[in-house]
């Protein structure tokens, strides 16, 4: 016998009105053979615990039940309570809707999320947010931490279909974690109107990792699609709804790709281009978020169609050349790049390395201090405006560097 629960949910008037009015139960039995029963209480919760929700179901092999029950109470804790041979394979999930039978992000848990209670142990169900992938797996896989896809496209896939995904959008944080030295020989495509985390938990390759200091005889892209159209499916629904896509490539070492080896060492490497690539022809302008964390870009990262914000993080990273309209380099911090950048703007960059001419048309105050500070220059061209402290400068004088535009020397007092 288990006993998980919801605990204490607060859901107290706001401008007259509760965000959650009803919820939905929902428990399945995933077990082809046997039976489970589940004990339901619901209690109100208003400076005293009033149970007046009870309810015992029995779960046939495969059987699913769903049933509604009233939530328009300042707060209110489910409980329940599964046994039966089938215990271990009954997953329950909650979901919090308005009085228009909307779903409230802020009011839905599902079986990993639940508390256990009373001793009793969740079953945690990999699935809902979390998938594994590694490439040496036999796979095909399931996504769970002992059964792993061993296709990274496959876990992508999982993720980015799950109900969770498909009923949230942009507000269901999915997280892949990628097993150490794994190399996936393989394009990727990341959907629009998602939130993707592709994390390491070492070092990784996108690629065959055929050649020298893991480096791919066929280059492998990340494409990373965008859509106005498909985001607003989501964001039409209200509040609860409204996020960006974000998409998150790295490990969660805290190293650095910056160097010519390191990159190897601890970090993840993308062979071939990360390409942003807008699928809705009618309104190609969206704002979505991109973060490299110790990751290594060995192609380009480039505009094929979004022309809205690219909200752009490098930490402890490595890129090529980065050619985007409308990208904001927000943060850059001890990283490096090679070649040419022409983006909308940059708002702060620290301990980092350009190689490569920059082209910019803003100095953004989006993520202060606005700037540029202890960052070295290659022999460069800048274009645009130049704001950054006294030893950047220094570097940037003393490389033979070419200013077309304005520059501003920070904590300057000649």
């Amino acid at each position: 016998m288990a006993t998980i629960s919801s605990g204490p949910i607060e859901n107290n008037l706001v401008a007259g009105s509760r965000l959650t009015q009803s919820v939905t139960i929902k428990i399945d039995n995933e077990d082809p053979v046997n039976a489970s029963t589940v004990l339901i209480e619901g209690y109100a919760l208003n400076g005293t615990r009033t149970l007046y929700v009870l309810e015992s179901i029995s779960l046939a092999p495969n059987e699913v039940f769903t049933k509604s029950y009233f939530a328009n109470l300042d707060g209110f804790e489910f409980v329940f309570t599964t046994s039966g041979l089938a215990e271990s394979s009954t997953d329950v999930s909650m979901w919090g809707k308005n009085n228009t039978g909307q779903l409230v992000a802020a009011h839905r848990l599902v079986t990993s999320e639940l508390l256990g209670a009373e001793g009793g142990t969740p079953n945690f169900e990999w699935g809902q947010t979390i998938y594994w992938a590694d490439s040496s797996a036999p796979g095909p896989g399931t996504g769970s931490p002992f059964d792993p896809f061993n296709s990274l496209q496959a876990a992508i896939d999982a993720a980015t279909n799950s109900p969770l995904a498909v009923t949230f959008g942009m507000r269901a944080r999915l997280i892949i974690l990628i097993a150490g030295n794994s190399s996936f020989n393989e394009d990727i495509v990341i959907p629009p109107a998602r939130h993707v985390q592709l994390l390491g938990l070492g070092p990784w390759q996108l690629g065959n990792s055929d050649l020298a200091n893991f480096a791919s005889s066929i280059p492998r892209n990340v494409t990373i699609q965008t859509s106005q159209a498909a985001e607003d499916v989501y964001l039409v629904q209200g509040p609860a709804f409204d996020a960006r896509p974000v998409t998150v490539i790295g490990t969660f070492n805290d190293g650095t790709s910056v160097s010519t080896h390191t990159n190897y060492t601890d970090g993840a490497i993308i062979s071939g281009d990360v390409i942003f690539q807008n699928v809705a022809p009618v309104d190609p302008f969206t704002t979505i978020e991109f973060q490299l964390l110790n990751a290594r870009v060995v192609g380009n990262i480039v505009q094929s169609g979004h022309m809205g914000n690219l909200n752009t993080y490098l930490y402890h990273s490595r890129i090529n050349t980065m050619v985007h309209t409308g990208l904001n380099i927000q943060r850059m911090v001890d990283s490096v790049s090679d070649s040419i950048i022409n983006v909308r703007g940059y708002s702060h960059i620290t301990n980092s390395t350009m190689n490569g001419n920059v082209t910019v048309t803003l100095a953004l105050s989006d993520v202060p201090p606005t700037g540029i500070f202890s960052s070295q220059f290659g022999t460069i061209t800048w274009t645009g405006p130049l704001t950054l402290d006294t030893a950047s400068n220094y570097y940037f004088v003393n490389s033979g560097s070419t200013l077309v535009g304005t520059k501003t020397v920070l904590f300057s007092i000649a």
